[in-house]
Parts: structure tokens; C-alpha cells; sequence
């Protein structure tokens, strides 16, 4: 056969391809590369056809059979395609920068290839090639809502608003741009524009379950704790499957006053049964005790999931633990789930034995990296917050799994076996509260890593200034009309007295405006009030030196921002709660044997303490100028001593297991 009949044959064949005769076509392929071998183009299209048909091995190689013989942007594109179909993405990339390299390709080549360096953690890579897809389709929606997402990603928030800005323009009806922008809106602080955007999103698609969402996050940050709720149960309401909507609907019971321990029960009960029903691993092996070491126990291998390893509450109060972890008695292995990234993150990742990044990779891909790692004791460390793996968990990936540090209340899942906690936290009585069983640390179950940034604790600056500052440096949320009616009361009580209050929530003009009309409502001036955003963490922590004294709100008492606080040198006057959320800066207190002065069991109580405090400037002055090393001291911050007790109850919890198998 000479040449042009065999191109001619060539075509012929593509026509019965195209028209969906695959059979007679593949059977027209395949005798063209047997009278020609040179073919390239046969060779190329047999290959395409096989890979359609399911077969991508025999096509991939048919493919580079082609390729061998000449080199086209056509075949690369086609090869970069079933080789993303057989999940190769690595050779995927390479074959798609190739086709791109030969000739100008499409739009979608470069939106494609922007996708896969995506998937693989190449954020510049993948920057350039959405870029190119949009240079070469202008108003190209996809490409600029995922180019804005990634930028989001990698933390440059004004740019995220600018692509999703150019995708609305686009596309002005697009519910998933406007939705975006609010993303990134509220990334940046500007609350109200954010629950805007959302708004704007579901005008156009009322059944947007994230957007819901999104929009409770936004409303919460801005102190509107019951249009927040409202929007979480329109979320759950449109997508019943939303786990993460249902999941923050949880978290933000606990800032609401008319929630109860047994509507955390039940909410949580009513999650695991909406979205802890997928269908269940194998059972995980249990790995007995194997000879190993002067007690005859090898080390117990506990996995740490979390979506937080970073400057996080659970990246602060993990560190020391990690770092402390004694390794004849615990191999631990970090499941990061966490997109962003930081210097806390780089000390948790060196001070883990091993580590494994699952950001993107589905539940079952985990589950079986947990098992080829054979994990003893599988350790939640977010609940119900955000970038959770509790569908994970509840399917049972670990012999034994527990849950300890991010969240403040039970799962619900029957899978989790025990949930970490302490006798304040979690009074002896209150087990009824949790599908759990309750492991009781001995003293608090935080283990405080004092900030590197060093910044000294100051004198008290009520002897210079003539009068007191009191100070709340929690987010919006917690401050609820509770605690402003509270926090009001001590200031018309004390008219001496000026309150501080510092979130990031606050950098937005609406939500200050907001607070002071709730301050205005309780006869409080606005001159006595003063708010302020975000700052650089040393900004953020030197800022306790301009307060006397450190004010708790209530239900959702201070966690994190009590250590600090206490750390700096500031008491923090608390209310003991009726919640675990209410009750963690009571641990802390306890701990440091100090509940005796600052921790109240009324409202009256907890005025009645500020003031004494007050009435007393160098007892005050006293307190501040040891207490960073009383936390230094204490137990709060001994790390060896914690992470023995954490053992323990690792190991106890083990060998329970062992005796039930």
C-alpha cells in the first residue's frame, strides 16, 4: 500500500471512530500499522481509541509508539489525557508542558495542566498555566475562579478578589464567583462586603448549601450568632450531605446561651447518623504487644489528624507535646490536613517521627495510608471544627480512636472510643453528655507552648495611667449580649474603668459600629470602648501590656487567649460555665491554683473579683509581675510531665483494646 492510500485508509478509519463504530474501526487501525509501521498517525489514533474504550495502558503506549515515530502537540495532548485517566499525574504534566512546548494549544490544555500542578502542591506552576488559559480565553470563568481560589490559598487575598471580580464581570449571574469573592472578602477583614457577596450568590442560586455556609461563618464573625445559626441549618436544610455545613451548625451552638449539654448531645448524635453511615472500613488490625524495650512494650504508633497544624489554638497547644513525646513509648505520625502553612507548622513536622500531608486525597486514600502505617491510636484533634475528618473516623480506620484538643464536646460518633479530657473541663457526672468514653488527664488537658516571639511583660498600666483598662481580646462570636451585659455592668460599676477589645473581627468598621450600639444600650459611652483588628503576633501580644486586667466572655469562655494573657502577665476574671466552652480557662486557673481569685460563679461574683483586683493596685501589680513564671512553673507548661500522663492513657487505652480482642 502505498502512502496516500494508507492516508486515505487513515481517515476512513476516523470517520467510523467518530460515527462510533469502534470495532470496525480499530479493526481499519490496526491493519494500516500492520502494512505501514511508520504510520504515526494510525498508531496515535488506534492508541486514543483503546484509551476511550477503558484500555489507557494499551493506549498510552500506542500513544508513544506514535510519539517515537514523530513528535506532535496532538499526540501529547491526547497521551496527557489517558495518562490523567489512569491517575498518572506526574507523566500527565510532563506529556501536557510538552504539547505545549511543540505548539499553541487551547485554552483548556493550559486550564487542565493549571488543575494537575494544582492537585500536586505547584502553586506557581499552576498560577502561570491559568493565567495563560485566561490570556488566551478572555472572561474564561473557570480558569479565574480557580486561579482566584489558589491565590486565596497561598494568602494573597486582594488578588483572589481581583480574578473572581474579572469572573463576575464575565458572568454576572455566576453564583460560585460571587460566592468566591466573599471568600476572599472575608479573608481580608471586610465582613460586611463578604455576607454581601453571599447574598449575591444565593439571589442567583438559593439552594447554595456553601454558600449558607459561608454566609453563617461571616454572620458569626460578626457577633450575629442567630442569623448565623439560620443560615447553617439552610445549608444542612438544602444539602443534607453538607458535613462541614452540619459541622460548623455544631460549633456554633456553643457560643449560644439557650444550647444545653444535651443539645450538643443530640446535634452531635444527629450528625454521626446523617454522615457517619458510609459504608465501613475492614477492620483495622490490632497489632499485640510485641517485645520491645525494658518493660517488654514496643512503642505504641498514634496518628494526630488535624487541619491545623499551624499558628493555630492546636498548632500552640500540640507543639511542646510533640516535641516532649517519649519515643520507646510513642512513634507519633502527623496527618496534616492543612493547606496553610508556617513556622509552627515546620517545628511540629520536625518534632513528629514521621509525617504525612492529606490535603485534597479523599477519606479512603487516608484510611489506607493509616493502615499501611499501622496505627495503634488514631487521635482527632478538630471535632467539629473546620477541615474535620470525622466521616473518616466514624468508619473505623484504627484499632483505637480518640479525640482531644480542637474541640470542646462529644462527636457522636460511636466509632470514637474515647475523647481526652479533665475533671474541670468535664465534671465527674456530666459522662451522659458524650458517646465517648471520658479519659480524665490529671491536671489540665492543655499543655501550654509559651510564645517564641519574646516580648517582656510590662509594669501594671494603671499606676501611670490613673486609670483601668480592662481588656477582651476574643472573637466576635463569644462576645454575645451575656457578656456585654456583663463586661457593662463593671464598667458602670467602675466608672474608673475603660474596656480594650482586640480580634481580627474588629478590623471591620461594622462590626465596631455594631458593638458599641450593644455597649450604647447599657448607658456605655463609646469614648470608654476601643477596638482593634489584627496585628502582627508580637504586636498582638505586647498589646496586653496596655491592660490591667483581662475579662472573660461567657457562655464560650476564653481558651487560647487565657494562656497568652496569663502569659503576659494579665489575670483573667472567669465565669466557671455551664460547658466544656466555658469552662477551659477554669482548667487553666485550677491548674495554676489562682481559680480561688479569679474565677467567679456568678455574674455578681465575677464583678465582685474585678473589682477586688482593682480596689488593690499592688497586690495587682505583684500578681502581674510573677505570673509568667508561675505558668512557667506550673504544671500548665511541663511538658515532660503532660505528655507522660498523655502516654499513659494512650498506653491504658491500648491494653484495654488488647483485652477485648
Amino acid at each position: 500500500m502505498n502512502v496516500s492510500s494508507a492516508r486515505l485508509t487513515v481517515a476512513d478509519a476516523l470517520i467510523l471512530h467518530t460515527d462510533g463504530r469502534s470495532a470496525e474501526a480499530r479493526t481499519l487501525y490496526r491493519q494500516i500499522v500492520a502494512l505501514e509501521p511508520q504510520n504515526s498517525d494510525a498508531w496515535h489514533l488506534l492508541g486514543v481509541l483503546l484509551s476511550e474504550q477503558g484500555d489507557n495502558d494499551a493506549g498510552i503506549r500506542l500513544i508513544q509508539t506514535a510519539l517515537s515515530i514523530r513528535k506532535a502537540p496532538e499526540y501529547y495532548l491526547n497521551l496527557g489525557s489517558s495518562l490523567l485517566a489512569s491517575d498518572r499525574i506526574e507523566e500527565a504534566m510532563a506529556a501536557f508542558t510538552a504539547a505545549i512546548r511543540l505548539s499553541p494549544v487551547p485554552a483548556d490544555i493550559h486550564f487542565q495542566l493549571g488543575n494537575l500542578f494544582r492537585s500536586r502542591r505547584r502553586p506557581n506552576e499552576s498560577v502561570a498555566a491559568y493565567r495563560n488559559a485566561i490570556a488566551l480565553r478572555p472572561g474564561f470563568v473557570k480558569a479565574l475562579n480557580n486561579l482566584g481560589t489558589l491565590l486565596l490559598e497561598v494568602g494573597q487575598a486582594e488578588a483572589a478578589v481581583a480574578a473572581f471580580t474579572d469572573a463576575i464581570q464575565a458572568e454576572p449571574t455566576n453564583a460560585e464567583s460571587h460566592c468566591n469573592v466573599g471568600c476572599a472578602l472575608d479573608r481580608l477583614g471586610r465582613l460586611g462586603e463578604a455576607a454581601a457577596a453571599y447574598s449575591v450568590a444565593l439571589t442567583f442560586r438559593p439552594d447554595f448549601a456553601i454558600a449558607w455556609s459561608n454566609l453563617g461563618n461571616t454572620l458569626k464573625a460578626q457577633g450575629h450568632l442567630e442569623r448565623a445559626i439560620t443560615a447553617y441549618r439552610s445549608a444542612v436544610a438544602h444539602c443534607p450531605d453538607y458535613a462541614l455545613g452540619h459541622s460548623n451548625l455544631l460549633m456554633a451552638q456553643h457560643y449560644a446561651a439557650e444550647f444545653t449539654n444535651a443539645d450538643f448531645l443530640a446535634a452531635a448524635r444527629d450528625w454521626a447518623d446523617r454522615h457517619g453511615g458510609g459504608a465501613p472500613f475492614a477492620a483495622p488490625a490490632v497489632h499485640g504487644p510485641a517485645v520491645h524495650g525494658e518493660d517488654g512494650a514496643r512503642p505504641l504508633r498514634v496518628g494526630y489528624v488535624s487541619g491545623d497544624f499551624n499558628s493555630h489554638p492546636v498548632g500552640y497547644f500540640l507543639e511542646n507535646v510533640l516535641t516532649a513525646h517519649d519515643t520507646s513509648a510513642v512513634t507519633a505520625i502527623g496527618y496534616a490536613d492543612n493547606s496553610r502553612t508556617d513556622d509552627v507548622t515546620q517545628r511540629l513536622h520536625a518534632a513528629a517521627a514521621e509525617w504525612r500531608p492529606i490535603v485534597g486525597m479523599s477519606d479512603d486514600e487516608v484510611a489506607k495510608l493509616i493502615r499501611q502505617d499501622r496505627i495503634d491510636i488514631l487521635v482527632d484533634l478538630s471535632g467539629h471544627t473546620g477541615n474535620n475528618r470525622l466521616a473518616m473516623f466514624a468508619r473505623r480506620v484504627a484499632p483505637v480512636q480518640a479525640s482531644w484538643l480542637g474541640y470542646f464536646g462529644t462527636t457522636g460518633l460511636s466509632a470514637m472510643d474515647w475523647i481526652i479530657a479533665d475533671r474541670h473541663v468535664v465534671p465527674p457526672g456530666e459522662e451522659q453528655f458524650f458517646t465517648e468514653k471520658i479519659w480524665r488527664l490529671p491536671d489540665s488537658y492543655l499543655c501550654f507552648t509559651p510564645p517564641t516571639d519574646e516580648v517582656a511583660v510590662g509594669e501594671l498600666p494603671m499606676l501611670a495611667a490613673g486609670s483601668v483598662t480592662l481588656g477582651g481580646f476574643h472573637n466576635r462570636a463569644k462576645i454575645t449580649p451575656a457578656t456585654v451585659a456583663l463586661w457593662a455592668q463593671i464598667l458602670t460599676d467602675l466608672p474608673q474603668t475603660r474596656l480594650l477589645i482586640k480580634s481580627q473581627e474588629f478590623g471591620d468598621a461594622g462590626v465596631r459600629q455594631s458593638l458599641r450600639d450593644q455597649f450604647a444600650a447599657h448607658g456605655i459611652a463609646p469614648n470608654r470602648l476601643r477596638m482593634e483588628g489584627r496585628s502582627p503576633r508580637t504586636e498582638y501580644l505586647d498589646a496586653y501590656n496596655r491592660i490591667d486586667i483581662a475579662l472573660s466572655p461567657t457562655p464560650f469562655g476564653g481558651g487560647t487567649t487565657t494562656a497568652e494573657s496569663l502569659w503576659m502577665g494579665v489575670p483573667v476574671v472567669t465565669l466557671r460555665g455551664d460547658r466544656w466552652a466555658g469552662r477551659i480557662g477554669v482548667s487553666f486557673l485550677e491548674t495554676l491554683g489562682l481559680a480561688h481569685r479569679l474565677v467567679a460563679n456568678s455574674p455578681a461574683d465575677f464583678i465582685a473579683k474585678t473589682a477586688a483586683l482593682i480596689r488593690d493596685p499592688s497586690a495587682l501589680a505583684e500578681l502581674r509581675a510573677g505570673l509568667r513564671e508561675t505558668v512557667r512553673r506550673s504544671r500548665l507548661c511541663d511538658a515532660p510531665a503532660f505528655t507522660r500522663s498523655l502516654e499513659q492513657a494512650y498506653r491504658t487505652m491500648w491494653d484495654i483494646k488488647i483485652r477485648e480482642s
